[in-house]
């Protein structure tokens, strides 16, 4: 398996800081979700047309990949209105085109949540039908999209539901280990049946409950009751080979520790884990 951060863990960081931090620790990839002051990565200089082959000579001289292109799109919460459906689409292929030219092999798409007033299975429809579209615009640029347990769908059967309707090799899934375990109350085993290998990209992340009950608190990986090893020993139990990437959630809360403390930290107890 391979080894990644997200940017969300250096919000300040410039591409060259990003890359350099990369080397130094030893990872294998960058999870680009967004640059410095900027979260959409359309907007940035490093990943603008003109730029992006540049950017992506910088990746291969520091030998670090871009993972994973990240973006805000949520597929079924455009589900709204045909305006809405769109731009989701224009977004999503706009950052397809981005991972082609940079080399990145995942763009991270959001489900968001169930439209008020639509009934699921009309949203849900509609949803997988333009993933299925989406899903041909990626894959002729030799691109996967990979939709995360997140928001109104950290539980797998309910994303599975949707990825089943759209039908799609290159749809799948961004197992985020943390929010169906804290969030929906799954137990790992749980969530490897339901998603039933078609995990192609993870976020690992670490937690313990607040002592009043009411939400939890990010503490570094280890330190928390995540069962993440467990979840590594199954992942690799059924083949999965790719990037095990830390989201580290600094740019969303900044009093968080700073990279430079979590960043080896991950690496060091990943790489040990992994034996």
């Amino acid at each position: 398996m391979q080894l990644a951060f997200s940017t969300l863990a250096c919000p300040t960081w410039s591409l060259e800081e990003i890359l350099a931090a990369a080397g130094r620790y030893g990872y294998d990839g960058v999870e680009w979700r967004g640059l410095q002051g900027e979260i959409d990565l359309r907007n940035t200089d490093a990943f603008a047309l003109a730029n992006i082959a540049a950017t992506r000579a910088r990746f291969e001289a520091a030998r670090v990949r871009a993972a994973c292109l990240s973006s805000s799109v949520t597929m079924v919460a455009a589900t709204v209105d045909d305006v809405s459906r769109k731009q989701a689409a224009s977004q999503a292929e706009a950052y397809v085109d981005m991972a082609q030219a940079v080399g990145a092999p995942f763009v991270r798409l959001f489900c968001g949540n169930l439209p008020v007033g639509m009934p699921a299975d009309t949203a849900l429809g509609h949803a997988a039908d333009d993933l299925r579209e989406l899903g041909d615009f990626a894959a002729v640029r030799g691109v996967t999209l990979v939709v995360e347990t997140h928001d109104a769908f950290t539980r797998t059967e309910l994303l599975m539901e949707l990825i089943r309707r759209a039908r799609h090799p290159a749809v799948q899934v961004l197992w985020d280990i943390h929010h169906p375990y804290r969030i929906s109350g799954e137990s790992v085993g749980h969530s490897l049946r339901a998603l039933d290998g078609h995990v192609r990209y993870t976020h690992l992340k670490d937690s313990v409950l607040n002592a009043d009950g009411d939400g939890y608190t990010y503490v570094p990986i280890g330190q928390g009751d995540v069962p993440l090893r467990e979840a590594i020993d199954g992942l690799r139990g059924a083949g999965y080979d790719g990037f095990l990437t830390i989201e580290w959630e600094k740019r969303w809360i900044p009093a968080l520790a700073g990279p430079d403390e979590i960043l080896p930290h991950y690496a060091t107890t990943i790489r040990t884990w992994l034996g």
